[in-house]
């Protein structure tokens, strides 16, 4: 497989309560970063989302949602459509349909994994506020691959069980406030 890319790769999942956690995030981020964002949440596959226009006021990155074929660049951040599934035919973006049968959101899980099969351990994995324990195996797989993963501390998140799936079940590098996480993650480049 012929690597384009050398930059750090971070991928982000959350879900419930996890909005204001990213926000946070992304406005104590460094310009520049030196890295590319994947932003991975749980939306809902039958409504549009203004998640980009939300984001665009937080952060210098440029928001962008995820087309098929596209190369994740540097000071970017790409935004998983509703209803999508990600993946990558070597590093280029390629989206699949959520399968209608998929009742529980995993989209964390296999964007994670999809992330670390691409870029190995350039990739960052970080899982903030959430119900449930998506981001658990796409942790593990980043993990596998030579890559990090940072978590939210669960007593700064609006919902905690995320989190703690993966402090509980997993051993990830660390465990921070989203403001710290910001400065822990640029401090690895």
């Amino acid at each position: 497989m012929n690597k384009t890319t050398s930059y750090p790769i971070v991928g982000i999942g959350f879900s419930a309560g996890g909005i204001e956690a990213l926000q946070t995030f992304l406005a104590n981020l460094p310009d520049p970063t030196g890295a590319s964002f994947v932003i991975i949440p749980h939306l809902s596959a039958q409504n549009e989302s203004q998640l980009d226009k939300v984001l665009k006021r937080y952060t210098h990155l440029q928001i962008h949602w995820i087309t098929d074929h596209v190369i994740p660049q540097p000071e970017c951040a790409y935004l998983l459509p509703p209803g999508k599934q990600l993946d990558f035919q070597a590093e280029a973006f390629l989206l699949k349909p959520r399968l209608a049968e998929q009742k529980i959101n995993h989209m964390i899980d296999l964007g994670f994994a999809a992330l670390a099969q691409a870029f190995q351990r350039r990739v960052i994995g970080i899982v903030l506020s959430g119900m449930g324990n998506d981001g658990l195996t796409g942790a593990r797989a980043i993990e596998q691959q030579g890559g990090i993963v940072l978590v939210q501390n669960p007593e700064t998140a609006q919902f905690q069980s995320m989190p703690k799936s993966i402090i509980s079940h997993d051993h990830p590098d660390m465990v921070a406030t989203p403001k710290e996480l910001a400065g822990i993650l640029i401090r690895m480049f």
